[in-house]
């Protein structure tokens, strides 16, 4: 499918329904539901930049479970009509949410917030077939997906929203101006933690739990290996054989997890050396507060960690 790079009149055009325009709004002002831009999202970390730099501006939504994994959930056609109506779709790219390449929606509020680094996403087709959740059996091709976990693309993310935005509502550009800036400290400060955290590991090896980690491990020039261990299944014997060839020739001592693992599997893990990390990609909405929140938390065990090491 054809991704359309928004332009100005063609935009104005489709959110004539937008919030009432002229005089710019106040920050703490809360148009009413009719007025505000419906904005459909594939995952939570757009959500959350889409809120962040809109504000009372926009309505975002994710109807995807919280127990799915949204890169590779399916939605019903109740939900694609949802979709459809919203004023703008924001997609992750990088073939994030296959789904919306098998049905039908308007492609000119259609808008892949990756469009300005597509070169420099990463390609992917190692991994055999397995499960996350109820969405059932898939493989990782294509490219890596999980882009918001350099925070740098992530800033290419949210320059992308701002500008949808700003082209949506120019009354209220200043308004996105202003919250992106902040985002983007955010954003900047969350990348020099995990540079601090970087030059403190030195090239010491990693496990990763999952293959999800590439724009991390990347960015940050991590010395990693993945596996593919599901953090609330059990592995069998032959996965722990498996780990224990991977570790002859990289002899990690920390594992880096999607979710905490069971207590059997970090228990196991620990005998033979490798502690068990969790840094959440956070795709779906986090139990507790919000995506930098989470991060924030799980960056704070990790430098913890790493400064008890020996």
């Amino acid at each position: 499918m054809r991704l359309w790079r928004l332009s100005p009149l063609a935009l104005i055009g489709v959110l004539a329904l937008g919030c009432s325009g002229g005089e710019q709004a106040e920050e703490d002002s809360a148009p009413t539901e009719a007025n505000c831009l419906s904005v459909y999202v594939v995952n939570y970390p757009l959500q959350y930049f889409a809120e962040r730099i809109g504000g009372a501006e926009v309505d975002v939504s994710l109807p995807v479970p919280l127990n799915e994994d949204p890169a590779y959930w399916s939605p019903t056609p109740e939900t694609i009509s949802g979709y459809q109506a919203a004023d703008l779709i924001l997609l992750n790219g990088a073939g994030y949410a296959k789904w919306v390449g098998r049905v039908t929606l308007p492609e000119v509020k259609l808008v892949d917030t990756s469009v300005t680094f597509q070169e420099r996403l990463i390609p992917w087709s190692e991994g055999p077939v397995h499960s996350h959740g109820p969405e059932g059996d898939h493989s990782h091709t294509g490219y890596a997906l999980t882009t918001w976990l350099d925070p740098m693309l992530a800033t290419e993310h949210i320059r992308s929203i701002r500008d949808v935005l700003g082209r949506s509502r120019p009354d209220q550009r200043s308004v996105f101006q202003t919250a992106f800036e902040r985002l983007e400290t955010d954003l900047r400060a969350l990348d020099e933690r995990w540079a601090a955290i970087s030059a403190t590991l030195a090239g010491a090896p990693l496990l990763f739990s999952q293959p999800v980690y590439q724009y991390l491990i990347r960015r940050f020039e991590l010395n990693g290996e993945s596996v593919h261990w599901e953090p609330g299944e059990a592995p069998d014997e032959a996965q722990w054989q498996e780990l224990d060839e991977l570790i002859a020739r990289h002899p990690a001592r920390w594992m880096i997890w999607e979710a905490e693992p069971l207590p059997e599997t970090a228990d196991r893990l620990r005998v033979a050396g490798i502690e068990s990390l969790v840094y959440r990609p956070n795709a779906v909405p986090p139990e507790e507060g919000d995506l930098l929140a989470a991060f924030d938390a799980d960056l704070e065990a990790i430098e913890m960690a790493l400064a008890g090491r020996h």
